[in-house]
C-alpha cells in the first residue's frame, strides 16, 4: 500500500481525522450569557465546518456563542454520549445562563438519552433536524454497505440504525423541529431500498418528538450542513421566542421526491 493510501485508510478508522471542534477562544470561567451547541452527525465534512465557522461569527454578533464538538466516536452511541458529556463538563456549559442546542440526526440519538440521566437546568431550547429520507440512510448503510460504513463511521452508524428514537420530554425546554424535504444523493441512488421500508411521512407528529413548532426546508441533509446560514434566522427566532419566523414554511411537501425522481 502506498503511503498516500495508508494515510487515507488510517483517516477513516481513527477520530484524529474527524472535523475539529469549534469552540470560542475564551476561558471557560468567562462563558457568555447565551450559547448554541450544534451537534453534527454523519456527513459533516470540511465544507460544513467552514459554514459553521462562518455562522459562529454571525451568531456572536447576535450575542450567542457557538460550540460545535467533535463527539461522535467509532465505538458507538454510548461512547459518543460519554465524549459529549466530557465536552459539556470541560467547556463548563452549565455556567452559561441560557444554553440552546441544534441537533442533527445522530446528535438527537446521542443527546436525548444523555438528558435522561444528566440534568441541564440552563437548557432552554433544543431544535432537531429530522428527515424521513435521511433517517433511513443508516439502515441502508448497515444492510448494503456494512463494511465500508464501519470503516468510515465505526459502530455508531449501526447503533443509530438499530436504535429507536428516544424523544426528549422536558416541559421547561422549547423544542423545535426542522424537517428536510429533499433526499441526499446517497438515498436517491438507493431509492428502491429506502422505499421498501414503508411510506414516507412528513407530518410533524410522525417524528415522535413533542414540539412547540415545526417547519420544512427545501434542502437535503448534505445541503443543510453547508447552507445552515439560510436557516439561521429561524434558529435565532426560535431561540428568542420559542417559535420559528412567520415566513417559515409549515406546509409538508405534497409529493414524494423519490417517487417523482423515479424513471418511467
Amino acid at each position: 500500500m502506498s503511503s498516500a493510501l495508508a494515510i487515507v485508510a488510517l483517516c477513516v478508522v481513527v477520530e484524529a481525522c474527524a472535523r475539529p471542534s469549534i469552540t470560542p477562544r475564551v476561558a471557560p470561567s468567562t462563558r457568555p450569557d447565551e450559547a448554541l451547541l450544534i451537534l453534527p452527525g454523519f456527513g459533516y465534512g470540511a465544507k460544513g465546518e467552514q459554514a459553521f465557522r462562518a455562522l459562529a461569527a454571525s451568531a456572536r454578533r447576535d450575542g450567542i456563542e457557538l460550540f460545535v464538538p467533535n463527539y461522535l466516536m467509532r465505538g458507538g452511541l454510548v461512547d459518543s454520549r460519554s465524549k459529549l458529556q466530557a465536552y459539556l463538563r470541560r467547556q463548563q456549559l452549565d455556567r452559561v445562563a441560557r444554553l440552546h442546542v441544534f441537533a442533527f440526526l445522530a446528535g438527537g440519538w446521542t443527546l436525548n438519552p444523555l438528558l435522561q440521566t444528566q440534568s441541564l437546568p440552563n437548557l432552554k431550547t433544543v431544535i432537531y433536524d429530522r428527515s424521513p429520507y435521511q433517517e433511513r440512510a443508516p439502515r441502508i448503510a448497515d444492510e448494503t454497505l456494512h463494511f465500508p460504513a464501519w470503516l468510515r463511521y465505526g459502530s455508531t452508524i449501526f447503533d443509530v440504525a438499530r436504535t429507536s428514537y428516544a424523544p426528549l420530554t422536558a416541559p421547561a425546554v422549547n423544542i423545535g423541529i426542522v424537517v428536510e424535504t429533499k433526499p441526499t444523493a446517497f438515498v436517491r441512488k438507493r431509492a428502491a431500498r429506502a422505499r421498501s421500508y414503508g411510506p414516507f411521512n412528513f407530518d410533524c407528529d410522525a417524528f415522535g418528538q413533542p414540539h412547540n413548532d415545526c417547519v420544512y426546508i427545501d434542502m437535503s441533509h448534505d445541503e443543510l450542513y453547508v447552507r445552515v446560514a439560510e436557516v439561521w434566522p429561524d434558529i435565532r427566532a426560535f431561540i428568542r421566542t420559542g417559535r420559528f419566523t412567520t415566513a417559515a414554511n409549515r406546509t409538508p411537501p405534497a409529493t414524494d421526491a423519490l417517487a417523482v425522481s423515479r424513471p418511467h
